[in-house]
């Protein structure tokens, strides 16, 4: 009886450290809700770890491949529900790739905890023609524990067309 009890704590102890992981970690994107070709828009994501064992994420990246002439040109970072002491990125926006990249920068086991959650901005300049219109996003964990320490998904993007205007559409609206 001695020997399960016994047993029956160390699988206690054991599963919660075995069992952390990032798999229910999300990127939502809050706003804009349509975009058209050619634009300038501040895409708003919400980041929440949601690990159920303590897991930190160590770096987000937003990719955006809508094509050639994509370009993001600056990202930011909210703190909601982050304490003053953290986090502490290193922010990298690669214009032409077009990606922007948080990545935990003081060597500590991340940047947002498994019940936080944080807004980021990124500034993307559209190109005229989209040959995508989804969003790639990927988080990292601290690489403790069980798989997965590393998820990724997918951002539907609803695009607006966009008329086309010839000299002769224009001239007929002045006759």
């Amino acid at each position: 009886m001695k020997i399960l009890a016994i047993a029956l704590l160390v699988l206690a102890l054991a599963v919660p450290v075995a069992a952390r992981d990032i798999g229910n970690a999300t990127v939502t994107l809050l706003s804009p809700t349509t975009v058209s070709p050619g634009g300038t828009y501040m895409f708003v994501f919400f980041v929440q770890n949601a690990s159920p064992d303590a897991e930190w994420i160590t770096n987000v990246e937003i990719h955006f491949p809508f094509g050639a002439g994509t370009f993001a040109n600056q990202a930011t970072m909210g703190y909601t529900m982050i304490t003053d002491t953290r986090p502490s990125w290193s922010t990298t926006v690669t214009p032409t790739v077009p990606t922007a990249i948080w990545a935990d920068n003081n060597g500590g086991y991340g940047e947002i905890y498994s019940t936080e959650g944080t807004d980021v901005w990124v500034d993307v300049t559209l190109p005229a023609v989209m040959t995508s219109t989804q969003i790639q996003w990927e988080l990292w964990g601290d690489l403790y524990g069980a798989d997965p320490h590393y998820v990724t998904g997918y951002i539907d993007v609803i695009v607006t067309a966009v008329e086309q205007r010839t000299w002769s559409a224009i001239k007929s609206l002045y006759r």
